[in-house]
């Protein structure tokens, strides 16, 4: 028997030596069709561990494909590609990994953003010196109208080069990140050119199909790329009542000072997503001379654009200093959406009990109607310290530990890549978070846990607080690129994090990880509808169907180090939520 097998193995290994051997001879043609700099990523592998061979093969396995497609329409200089918001492009062609094709086909709800993106990939050996993007209107299939053009919002996506880091990332490199405005790009090499395209559908658009095309150009020639859009039979809220909130600063990279009106354009640009820039309670409040002009107007035009909260001055040890200012708020009426941050910050259990908790009875004698917020492991009383108490959800003993301990202090998730003074139930980077570096699916699975174990709202560190870097210059960096700093943070803290402290960068220009916070929150603003739903339909089946939904399918996210980074498993889902809000509002 044993001669048997060996007998069989030898003829198997004899069989397969001659394919090998023909697979080598034809990865080699493919190889010695390229120009030579491009030969030098022979030995390489993509950021998903493919062999250089194979993504040569899918680059012209591609080209064939739209020659099938396109026939005589088909560009002799360019390929075009398509892929959704949540994988994140990197910059080398060769890396694509969406479809080859002209045509998209989208869903969303009436008053939500939806986005896709469209890479543009030069032939193998050309070089492309003026690719454009354009949009057109979609119209009804139906004759119901149309969605205008200026509801579909075109960037052009800009790449930073990330750090070698100590967390775990696909790659280090060139990560898409930055939102510039729409205008023509210039390609050679390896590169390939990305378009991050955003539709508004409408609060009052019909609901049904719609149509359209975005006009491609690169050197005279030209491409459709055919826009298909479901819009959905209900709406979503002007702004989803759920706070996420993050520190800002009203200076720029290169230290000047912002005047009011470009401080307002950045606030307006976070409120755009959905985001609270939470110092606008502070920043431009003049202490010393009680000048509140600046300030109320500051928030009287984010109050305009659906801010929720905001944080107010600190004053370390002598609370009693805010009286003026608080006076102030209470008589304008806003004390009711007013945070105070009281420190230490992220405390150990002794600081806590010793300097937050004294701090916190003082406070609040004097403002009860003021909320205190801080970030920190769970110490015990922790609702005597702070109101609204702040975890990353692998601090401490986990999520679920916190939801069972908050005692009457109210519960946000807190996404930092760096919290300190804190021990870990599981690895801080195995967690969904905000870095550049970080997958896109972990940016919006942040919310999704959060409607998981029920917390009340998300604070993001941060903004743009950390734009300043000591050891850079960033003054002209649309010219240069975004740098990051090379330094690791220094002790207390630790490690290089890419991107950690801002979402934003000057212009203000919105940043991908900033589209799918919001993109998240419109997801929660499906769960919630789906949910009200559930409680009171009449139909059994159908309140059991939510109910699966909504208490978030394993398929998507079992706990916050343990969850699905396919893509394809979170859009299912949302496509079904979808689809039983819009049963469920014709059967209730």
């Amino acid at each position: 028997m044993k001669k048997l097998m060996l007998s069989f193995l030898i003829a198997a290994i004899g069989g397969w030596l001659p394919v090998i051997g023909g697979a080598a001879e034809l990865d080699k043609e493919f190889l010695d069709a390229l120009p030579e700099e491009e030969q030098a990523m022979k030995n390489q592998v993509d950021h998903w561990g493919l062999p250089f061979s194979d993504q040569l093969r899918r680059f012209i396995n591609g080209r064939n494909r739209l020659k099938t497609q396109l026939g005589e329409k088909t560009p002799q200089n360019f390929l075009v590609g398509l892929q959704h918001g949540l994988e994140k492009v990197p910059l080398n062609k060769y890396w694509f990994k969406g479809e080859y094709a002209n045509e998209i086909r989208l869903a969303a709800a009436k008053n939500e953003y939806e986005n896709f993106q469209v890479a543009v990939l030069p032939e193998i050996g050309k070089a492309l010196h003026d690719v454009s993007l354009s949009a057109g209107p979609l119209d009804s299939t139906a004759g119901k109208g149309a969605i205008p053009a200026e509801n579909i919002h075109i960037y052009r996506v800009g790449y930073v080069k990330t750090n070698p880091s100590r967390y775990p990332v696909l790659y280090t490199g060139m990560w898409p990140d930055i939102l510039l405005p729409n205008d023509s790009i210039e390609l050679s090499g390896t590169d390939l050119g990305l378009f991050w395209v955003e539709i508004k559908v409408p609060k009052d658009a019909p609901s049904g199909d719609y149509e359209g095309a975005l006009s491609l150009e690169a050197d005279c020639e030209s491409l459709a790329i055919n826009l298909k859009l479901h819009v959905y039979d209900f709406a979503l809220p002007d702004r989803v009542p759920f706070p996420v909130v993050a520190w800002t600063s009203p200076v720029f990279p290169w230290g000047d000072r912002m005047s009011p009106e470009e401080y307002r354009a950045l606030a307006g640009e976070f409120l755009e997503h959905g985001i609270d820039p939470i110092c606008v309670g502070r920043d431009f409040y003049l202490s010393e001379e009680s000048d509140f002009q600046i300030h109320d107007e500051n928030l009287e035009y984010c109050f305009a654009r659906g801010l929720q909260l905001f944080s107010i001055p600190q004053w370390g040890n002598s609370p009693e200093r805010l009286k003026t200012y608080v006076d102030h708020i209470r008589q304008k009426g806003w004390s009711d959406k007013a945070l105070i941050y009281i420190g230490p910050d992220e405390p150990t259990e002794e600081m806590f009990r010793n300097q937050n908790m004294p701090l916190y009875q003082k406070f609040h004698s004097l403002y009860p109607d003021i909320k205190v917020f801080l970030a920190s492991e769970c110490h015990p009383d922790i609702d005597k310290g702070c109101d609204i108490w702040m975890t990353d959800v692998s601090t401490g003993k986990g999520p679920q530990f916190a939801t069972e301990n908050k005692g009457e202090s109210t519960l946000w998730f807190y996404f930092c890549h760096l919290p300190i003074r804190v021990d870990l139930c599981r690895p801080l980077v195995h967690a969904p978070n905000l870095e550049i570096d970080n997958e896109a699916i972990e940016h919006r699975l942040a919310l999704w846990l959060c409607w998981k174990y029920r917390v009340e709202g998300m604070f993001i560190w941060a903004g743009n607080q950390e734009w300043k870097a000591p050891d850079l210059d960033r003054r002209d960096w649309e010219q240069k690129g975004w740098e990051l700093p090379a330094e690791p943070y220094p002790f207390p803290y630790g490690g290089t994090h890419n991107g950690n402290g801002y979402l934003i960068y000057p212009g203000p220009n919105p940043s991908i990880r900033m589209k799918i916070v919001r993109d998240g929150l419109e997801d929660l603003g499906y769960l919630s509808i789906l949910e009200e739903l559930g409680q009171n339909h009449p139909n059994r089946a159908f309140r059991k169907d939510a109910e699966r939904l909504t208490s978030i399918p394993t398929t998507v996210l079992v706990d916050p180090h343990y969850f699905n980074k396919n893509p394809r498993a979170l859009l299912e889902v949302r496509n079904h939520m979808a689809n039983l809000i819009e049963k469920g509002m014709t059967t209730k």
